[in-house]
């Protein structure tokens, strides 16, 4: 019996093509019976796999290295609970006060390390850690020896658990015509109508981990919009209308989320 799924649901091309890569690993699973380990997925990436893997059956868990980690792998048909997970992913970490979050991930992208074997990355106040793919952990961990122009020297934490830093907000409140995306992107970073159509044209806004391109893209209360450069935003709720008609929202800037 083959695998039930349909994914005509999924908006972005990029994000479908990801889902049927990991989709290979859990008909493995399906058709095998025995433990098969994914790539990193992000949210949305993780929620229409454990749908499937609902739907069909299959035991499935996900990693990141920690129960709050925004990046997982799966497990299926694992052996045993709970898991054990140095055995599928490693946490390094390296002192820095200078290195960002695009330093590390371009360092680790600039070895050939796809993006898909890289987990979580967490700037910390004097250290860096990153969440990588267990099989390339030795490689990476012996070449990568310089981020930007600092000497770095990267070592592996034992208990393969990464730190992250608490979620912190900025509360805004403002009004807008109705719940379209542009509007939204528009009042989010304080630009023009014109200018925000153009960035959700340009694919650089994601709504819940989806890339959306459609300006006109009703977003629903609860919904995270991530605007690339300029940080990720919590569409709370509707709060009211104005004597124009205009929706009164509330809203969260999430202050040290850096979005690529």
């Amino acid at each position: 019996m083959a695998l039930i799924y349909n994914l005509d649901h999924i908006l972005d091309k990029q994000t479908k093509t990801n889902i049927r890569k990991a989709l290979a690993f859990l008909e493995k699973a399906y058709y095998s019976k025995v433990e098969t380990t994914s790539f990193f997925l992000d949210p949305y990436e993780q929620k229409v796999i454990s749908d499937i893997a609902t739907k069909n059956n299959i035991d499935i868990a996900f990693i990141g290295g920690n129960p709050d980690a925004e990046r997982k792998m799966f497990v299926a048909n694992y052996y045993y609970l709970p898991l054990y997970e140095p055995n599928y992913l490693s946490v390094l970490e390296f002192d820095s006060c200078e290195i960002s979050h695009p330093d590390v991930l371009g360092a680790l992208l600039s070895l050939g390390v796809d993006r898909n074997q890289i987990g979580d990355i967490s700037i910390l106040d004097s250290r860096v850690e990153f969440v990588i793919d267990k099989g390339i952990a030795s490689f990476v961990e012996f070449n990568l020896t310089k981020i930007k122009n600092e000497k770095i020297q990267l070592k592996e934490k034992e208990a393969g658990q990464i730190s992250l830093i608490p979620l912190e907000y900025e509360y805004h409140k403002g009004f807008v015509s109705s719940r379209r995306l542009d509007n939204l992107v528009a009042e989010f970073i304080s630009t023009s109508r014109g200018k925000a159509k153009e960035l959700v044209a340009a694919r650089m806004v994601k709504v819940d981990f989806q890339t959306i391109d459609n300006p006109s893209y009703r977003v629903n209360e609860s919904s995270l919009i991530s605007i690339r450069k300029n940080g990720r935003f919590i569409y709370d709720s509707i709060s009211g209308l104005s004597k124009k008609g205009n929706y009164h929202i509330e809203y969260r800037k999430i202050k040290w989320y850096i979005y690529l």
